[in-house]
């Protein structure tokens, strides 16, 4: 007579704990491989598992611009509501950064060094990210101490805002107003 296997097949692991296997895998290798296999394996990254924390820092300082503004939404828009973390380098426009916020609900740690989108546009998103723990926006050439504040009164749940722009004086920000920079001390 056989004995039952103690192991579960690959077929009935539960969608989010292959999300969790796949999370190792690059980003290259979900959409071509993954789906070949076997299909509870496609069910699993076209799902939100395989979504919740993107990480595409090294891919976008080498991508053009106009492969992160279609690559982005797509896979936020598949992490239905679910995304935690994002890490995004360079990105270049309001839009895209508008629909990150629209996006956040359940975001808590958004990490987008050398990004071109407007103060103007932080200060009106920030109340969208109000569940926020960790922001970067080192070396964001746009943002000021005006949306700073902005981000400040928002975001109650921020512990960690890593300094903007290294310099031997602390931050400096442009002013808006007067076009000249303002320089505040690290503490």
């Amino acid at each position: 007579m056989g004995r039952a296997s103690e192991f579960l097949h690959w077929d009935e692991l539960l969608p989010d704990v292959l999300g969790l296997i796949f999370s190792y895998l690059s980003l290259q290798e979900l959409p071509t491989i993954i789906p070949c296999v076997r299909k509870s394996w496609r069910k699993a990254i076209t799902g939100p598992y395989c979504r919740q924390d993107i990480d595409l820092a090294k891919w976008s300082r080498r991508c053009r611009s106009h492969h992160l503004d279609r690559m982005l939404p797509m896979l936020i828009t598949r992490s239905n509501g679910s995304l935690r973390s994002l890490h995004v380098s360079g990105l270049q426009n309001d839009t895209i950064f508008s629909f990150i916020t629209k996006n956040a609900g359940s975001l808590q740690v958004l990490r987008l060094p050398r990004s071109e989108m407007s103060g103007r546009i932080v200060d009106q998103s920030a109340q969208r990210l109000s569940i926020i723990t960790f922001l970067e926006l080192s070396y964001c050439r746009k943002i000021d101490a005006y949306t700073i504040k902005a981000i400040g009164r928002h975001c109650k749940l921020l512990v960690t805002l890593p300094q903007l722009a290294p310099t031997g004086f602390g931050y400096h920000f442009p002013n808006r107003r007067s076009g000249e920079c303002n320089s505040y001390n690290n503490p």
